[in-house]
Protein backbone atom coordinates (compact mmCIF):
# COMPACT_ATOMS: atom_id res chain seq x y z
CA UNK A 1 0.00 0.00 0.00
CA UNK A 2 3.15 2.60 0.49
CA UNK A 3 4.46 2.17 -2.13
CA UNK A 4 0.61 3.16 -4.50
CA UNK A 5 0.84 6.00 -2.32
CA UNK A 6 4.43 6.80 -3.20
CA UNK A 7 4.07 6.36 -6.87
CA UNK A 8 0.70 9.04 -6.60
CA UNK A 9 3.74 11.66 -3.81
CA UNK A 10 5.75 11.45 -6.76
CA UNK A 11 3.25 12.36 -9.54
CA UNK A 12 2.13 15.43 -7.58
CA UNK A 13 6.13 16.04 -7.03
CA UNK A 14 6.49 16.40 -10.75
CA UNK A 15 3.08 18.36 -11.80
CA UNK A 16 4.27 20.42 -8.72
CA UNK A 17 8.16 21.01 -10.32
CA UNK A 18 5.89 21.77 -13.72
CA UNK A 19 3.42 24.16 -12.19
CA UNK A 20 6.60 26.34 -10.63
CA UNK A 21 8.13 25.93 -13.90
CA UNK A 22 5.24 27.24 -15.76
CA UNK A 23 5.52 30.46 -13.57
CA UNK A 24 9.11 30.84 -13.87
CA UNK A 25 8.56 31.04 -17.66
CA UNK A 26 5.20 33.36 -17.10
CA UNK A 27 5.35 34.62 -13.96
CA UNK A 28 2.54 37.03 -15.14
CA UNK A 29 -0.10 34.70 -16.08
CA UNK A 30 -4.11 36.02 -15.67
CA UNK A 31 -7.18 34.42 -15.68
CA UNK A 32 -8.13 31.41 -12.98
CA UNK A 33 -4.98 29.09 -14.58
CA UNK A 34 -2.90 31.99 -13.07
CA UNK A 35 -4.79 31.84 -9.79
CA UNK A 36 -4.54 28.17 -9.60
CA UNK A 37 -0.77 27.95 -10.22
CA UNK A 38 0.45 30.49 -7.94
CA UNK A 39 -2.26 28.23 -5.37
CA UNK A 40 -0.26 25.31 -5.91
CA UNK A 41 3.27 27.24 -6.13
CA UNK A 42 2.52 28.43 -2.45
CA UNK A 43 1.03 25.77 -1.03
CA UNK A 44 2.13 22.32 -3.39
CA UNK A 45 5.18 21.95 -1.82
CA UNK A 46 3.74 22.62 1.82
CA UNK A 47 1.36 19.77 1.27
CA UNK A 48 3.56 17.42 -0.63
CA UNK A 49 5.50 17.14 2.19
CA UNK A 50 2.42 16.96 5.06
CA UNK A 51 1.59 13.54 3.19
CA UNK A 52 5.28 12.50 3.08
CA UNK A 53 5.66 12.87 6.19
CA UNK A 54 2.19 11.29 7.30
CA UNK A 55 2.76 8.56 5.68
CA UNK A 56 6.14 7.77 6.86
CA UNK A 57 5.80 9.20 10.44
CA UNK A 58 2.89 7.17 11.93
CA UNK A 59 3.19 3.96 14.31
CA UNK A 60 6.12 5.08 16.39
CA UNK A 61 5.86 7.72 19.31
CA UNK A 62 8.85 9.38 18.70
CA UNK A 63 7.77 9.79 14.87
CA UNK A 64 4.48 10.87 15.86
CA UNK A 65 6.31 13.95 17.73
CA UNK A 66 7.87 14.99 14.32
CA UNK A 67 5.37 15.16 12.89
CA UNK A 68 3.71 17.22 15.38
CA UNK A 69 6.20 19.30 15.16
CA UNK A 70 6.05 19.69 11.45
CA UNK A 71 2.26 20.48 11.58
CA UNK A 72 3.24 22.97 13.50
CA UNK A 73 5.50 24.64 11.70
CA UNK A 74 3.87 23.93 7.98
CA UNK A 75 0.95 26.22 10.46
CA UNK A 76 3.50 28.96 11.07
CA UNK A 77 4.77 28.80 7.51
CA UNK A 78 1.08 29.21 6.36
CA UNK A 79 0.83 32.47 8.85
CA UNK A 80 4.01 33.68 7.41
CA UNK A 81 2.27 34.20 4.09
CA UNK A 82 -0.67 35.29 4.84
CA UNK A 83 0.38 37.95 7.85
CA UNK A 84 3.98 38.55 7.13
CA UNK A 85 3.52 42.10 8.43
CA UNK A 86 2.93 40.59 11.45
CA UNK A 87 6.26 38.61 11.94
CA UNK A 88 8.37 41.57 10.42
CA UNK A 89 6.90 43.64 12.97
CA UNK A 90 7.30 40.71 15.79
CA UNK A 91 11.22 40.24 14.63
CA UNK A 92 11.82 43.99 13.77
CA UNK A 93 12.79 42.78 10.13
CA UNK A 94 11.31 45.93 7.75
CA UNK A 95 13.21 43.75 4.12
CA UNK A 96 15.63 41.96 2.93
CA UNK A 97 18.28 43.38 4.75
CA UNK A 98 17.06 44.14 7.98
CA UNK A 99 16.04 40.34 8.32
CA UNK A 100 19.70 39.15 6.74
CA UNK A 101 21.04 41.71 9.72
CA UNK A 102 18.97 40.09 12.40
CA UNK A 103 19.96 36.80 11.56
CA UNK A 104 23.83 38.16 11.59
CA UNK A 105 23.08 39.59 15.16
Amino acid sequence: MKTIIYFILSILVIFYISCLCALNIVPDIAGTAGEFLNIVAKYGGLVIILAFAAVNFFGNPIKIVFFILLVIVAIIYILTLVVPEFFQNLFGAGGGEAFISWISF
